[in-house]
């Protein structure tokens, strides 16, 4: 029986990167009473499986994992069970039982990310937002990126971007929203996207960056 769970990954522990995040859980779910399933051969492990990996630094309201049981269990008592052993910035928000056999991984298909702006003067805030909307309103919006080859290559990454908007959320703070393709066929990386604001603006005084996953979007 397959559990599909929806994670919360809060600021305490945004720096715990993704074999980490895995090995926590695997620590976790070992502690529990859960009819766990573990893989057959000399090194058996617990039958777990993550959605697309989360940027260390990255917080989010939307990460999957799935998580196959010998025997079925009340999703009620397996969030609650999870809940008591995970550590503080890790939350089990649903559960549900997954006939779908597909990986995780091969299921995603878009997200959608806020990336908040902290400036260190106001006075021309909304000049700021104008120039961040013409920056992603041009036909080519093209980005350096290191390749397979560890080589750095210009890639255009309009096409992966499905809508984006910017807000001032205070006196000098700016929040992108963006709406991107994700996954393993497609996928852009919202680092690129703070790279490539941050060298439009070079010259502006930038305070901070932060990045949040508020929703991973799973294909039907």
């Amino acid at each position: 029986m397959i559990y599909r769970m929806k994670f919360e990954k809060h600021d305490e522990v945004k720096y715990i990167g993704h074999l980490d995040t895995m090995r926590t859980f695997t620590r976790c779910i070992k502690r529990t009473s859960l009819p766990i399933k573990f893989s057959k051969g000399f090194n058996p492990r617990v039958q777990l499986s993550f959605a697309l990996p989360l940027g260390v630094g990255v917080t989010s309201d939307s990460e999957y994992v799935d998580l196959e049981l010998e025997d079925e269990v009340e999703v009620v008592e397996l969030k609650k069970e999870l809940n008591s052993t995970l550590p503080d910035g890790f939350k089990i928000v649903n559960v549900v039982k997954s006939e779908n056999s597909k990986s995780l991984m091969s299921l995603v298909k878009e997200a959608i990310y806020e990336i908040g702006i902290e400036f260190e003067n106001d006075d021309d805030i909304e000049e700021l937002v104008q120039k961040i909307e013409n920056i992603f309103a041009q036909e080519v919006i093209e980005v350096e990126k290191q390749g397979k080859n560890k080589k750095i290559e210009l890639v255009n990454i309009k096409s992966n971007i499905l809508d984006i908007e910017v807000e001032v959320i205070g006196f000098s703070s700016i929040r992108v929203t963006l709406h991107c393709n994700a996954g393993s066929e497609n996928n852009l990386n919202p680092n690129l996207v703070v790279d490539k604001i941050k060298n439009e603006l070079a010259g502006t005084e930038i305070i901070d960056f932060n990045i949040h996953r508020r929703e991973l979007i799973l294909k039907d």
